[in-house]
């Protein structure tokens, strides 16, 4: 949506089925910027991906075993930022068995995504998420200043957390936000309240 020169991404359901109610966001985004009932500014180009894991969505909608694509890899570990091909996964949400793939980029999803930021000069993205109402901002250790300022933002617009306050401690790895901050790309990650909630 919009040709403006400024690139903004927005995605969904990288958790698939898992995290459904991401898609259905982005989905209910595409259908109000369609109608009219708001307009993408001029100097912007909008990006919508309402689903990121296929897999994940379309053979198990709403289970967690839908977390992962169908080679078992969690999207958000295959970034080649901090990845580890095993983590601490004390404090994480482990419904399911998962991995972080063989090596960084090695699912065609990872590299398909990777390759379209780059290609269209994406300053900033936004991954939605459930379940934490919390708001989560790219550049580990520490949040990058656009990450930052983007999620400030975010937060001061809605009922979200940021910092978040209700982090388990999960050591976070190979993700999406952290590769996009390392390569200029101000990102967040926004966790909705629930799984059902959009």
């Amino acid at each position: 949506f919009g040709s403006g020169p400024i690139v903004r991404v927005i995605i969904g359901a990288i958790h698939g089925g898992y995290e459904s109610n991401t898609a259905t966001l982005v989905y209910l985004l595409r259908d109000d910027l369609k109608n009219g009932l708001f307009a993408v500014p001029d100097d912007l180009t909008l990006y919508l991906l309402p689903v990121f894991n296929p897999d994940g969505l379309f053979d198990y909608l709403n289970l967690p075993v839908g977390r992962s694509n169908a080679r078992g890899v969690d999207l958000n570990r295959n970034w080649d930022a901090l990845w580890q091909a095993d983590w601490n996964r004390t404090g994480c949400f482990g419904y399911a068995p998962i991995t972080a793939g063989e090596f960084p980029f090695s699912e065609p999803e990872a590299i398909a995504l990777r390759d379209f930021l780059l290609a269209n000069r994406a300053d900033a993205l936004i991954s939605y998420h459930s379940a934490m109402s919390a708001i989560f901002a790219g550049g580990r250790p520490e949040p990058d200043p656009a990450s930052d300022s983007l999620a400030r933002a975010l937060s001061a617009a809605s009922l979200y957390l940021y910092p978040p306050t209700n982090d388990p401690g999960c050591e976070y790895t190979g993700q999406l936000i952290d590769w996009a901050s390392a390569n200029g790309i101000a990102a967040v990650d926004v966790e909705l309240t629930t799984h059902e909630s959009n």
